[in-house]
């Protein structure tokens, strides 16, 4: 008997499955089920929810203090009409990718080294848990002292910030590797660059993955808050802007857009690496 003579039945049976199951019924493509599966209903019914709730509070709260959607979307929809808009965009996200490369470069180093070696972990691991206990303004005070109100010293409080939890994530992540897949690799003489590019990569990407996404989101709000406290352009800015004239439909406006901007992000930048890079993984694992 061949191969595809013993995968037949199984076809049979599974084809048999799919026609028996009525169309909008179970588990087949468009069925409710299928669409639970992938988050679409759950997702689409948590925004319908929360605008909901955000509604009935600017109805308890009024309206000058919570704005409800609709004014929140009016007041976004004007502010991108204004050049000034997309200048404070452009300058914040330079800042929040420079800050965001060095954090992860730093974060990911010391998270491979406390991983790797007992030494460095022995020396590094109480002041990377401290490190992360530090709040953020803490740091941008700190650096606006020392290297004066300019750029440089919003992109040492971002790294000083951030890469503390980057390098815990790491840690963990290379702690996390399983030894026995190494020694099975080198039970079948594979070489060195083999077993780093087939077996300790594969393992570590995961926490390298956790950390960019970690690390993006709190990149984001130290930047936000070092251009409240001392810079002159950026949303941070902007923010502090639009707080001190009291008007909380561009405040909230700002911060709608910080939400529609990361859940891009989520979609069109991390979700299509991630599955890239996992694509190895069976999909109920990804």
């Amino acid at each position: 008997m061949t191969l595809s003579e013993t995968t037949k039945p199984a076809a049979v049976a599974a084809g048999t499955a799919d026609r028996g199951a009525p169309p909008g019924h179970g588990g087949g493509p468009g069925g409710p089920r299928s669409l639970l599966r992938n988050g679409i209903v759950l997702r689409v019914a948590s925004v319908f929810i929360l605008l909901v709730i955000w509604w009935l509070g600017s109805l308890v709260v009024g309206e000058r203090i919570l704005p409800t959607p609709g004014t929140t979307a009016s007041a976004l929809a004007d502010s991108m009409q204004q050049q000034t808009f997309w200048t404070d965009l452009q300058v914040t996200m330079v800042r929040i990718l420079i800050g965001f490369a060095a954090s992860m470069a730093l974060g990911v180093l010391v998270g491979l080294l406390m991983g790797l070696s007992r030494i460095a972990e022995g020396l590094l691991d109480i002041w990377i848990a401290v490190g992360q206990t530090i709040p953020s303004l803490c740091w941008v005070i700190v650096a606006f002292i020392m290297f004066g109100l300019n750029d440089t010293a919003t992109v040492v409080a971002i790294t000083l910030t951030s890469f503390p939890i980057i390098a815990i994530n790491m840690w963990t992540g290379v702690k996390a590797i399983d030894p026995r897949l190494g020694q099975m690799a080198r039970t079948l003489n594979a070489s060195r660059g083999l077993r780093t590019r087939e077996v300790t990569l594969p393992q570590v990407l995961p926490a390298v993955m956790a950390s960019a996404r970690f690390g993006f989101g709190i990149v984001w709000k130290v930047v936000v808050i070092a251009e409240l406290l001392g810079r002159t352009d950026g949303i941070g800015y902007r923010l502090n802007y639009w707080f001190q004239l009291f008007r909380m439909e561009q405040v909230f406006a700002l911060t709608l857009f910080f939400s529609i901007l990361m859940v891009v992000l989520e979609l069109a930048v991390f979700k299509p690496i991630e599955a890239k890079l996992f694509r190895w993984r069976p999909e109920g694992a990804r």
